[in-house]
């Protein structure tokens, strides 16, 4: 079965599902598959709707997985839009990390910022030689608000989340998988091959098995403080330096923090 879902206009993503694998391709490529609203619900949708006999779920974006959210929904300073956008893809988040099937994610290119907090939720993660991850929210004076402060740590420890995001470091794949956040690394270009490999052997395996594996082992990120970090992302929205680096942003200049 091949469906393609889209609200309104927007054609933000595809599924595809065969022999129990519910494939989800991000398609926003003119954007590097920036997530704006639609494209969360879009997403969300597809998890939620999908067939009664899926028991794996690949997530991939073609040459390049995810930008994060999309720019020109904070440079418009909406609030009321900034908002809704982040409640949407922290329940976006949410409902990956909660599905009770595997869920596999197929990195090429970039998984920067809210594409890499997607990455963080997912249950396997694998990348092409050629990406790299990150979260450059602090050069924006902002902050990761889509579960990125709180599954990082849990992942990887205090010191180094706090290095990643305070510093906005981008991990090539290899480095990534040294710190456990990509489960292996292939030839650019075949991580959704890969991925969609993996998916079939979980596929053949116990769902009952496959889900209690997934809520017990992580169980432990449920608990964090992910309405605290939504909330704090808010209020940076509209710091002076939230506003100086959302704008130097979208008017493609350094930012100013000194100001």
């Amino acid at each position: 079965m091949t469906e393609t879902l889209a609200i309104g206009e927007s054609v933000s993503v595809h599924t595809e599902a065969a022999e129990g694998v519910l494939h989800v391709l991000l398609n926003r490529p003119r954007k590097r598959n920036a997530f704006d609203l639609d494209m969360v619900r879009s997403l969300t949708r597809a998890i939620d709707a999908r067939p009664a006999d899926i028991r794996v779920i690949v997530l991939s974006g073609g040459s390049f997985f995810c930008a994060g959210a999309d720019i020109s929904v904070y440079g418009r300073g909406d609030l009321g839009e900034i908002g809704e956008l982040t409640r949407a893809a922290g329940a976006l988040v949410e409902t990956i990390a909660t599905v009770p099937v595997p869920v596999v994610a197929a990195i090429e290119g970039m998984a920067l910022g809210g594409g890499f907090e997607v990455a963080l939720a997912a249950d396997l993660v694998v990348a092409g030689d050629t990406a790299e991850l990150g979260l450059p929210e602090v050069s924006l004076g902002l902050i990761p608000g889509w579960g990125g402060t709180q599954r990082l740590t849990a992942q990887v420890g205090a010191r180094k989340a706090k290095q990643l995001i305070m510093l906005g470091q981008r991990l090539p794949a290899a480095q990534a998988h040294d710190l456990g956040l990509v489960n292996e690394v292939v030839p650019a270009g075949t991580s959704r091959a890969r991925a969609l490999e993996l998916a079939a052997s979980l596929a053949r395996s116990s769902a009952s098995a496959l889900a209690a594996t997934k809520t017990l082992v992580s169980g432990a990120e449920r608990a964090l403080a992910y309405s605290d970090e939504r909330a704090t992302l808010m209020e940076l929205f509209t710091s002076a330096d939230g506003v100086e680096g959302v704008a130097a942003f979208v008017e493609k200049r350094p930012a100013d923090f000194s100001r």
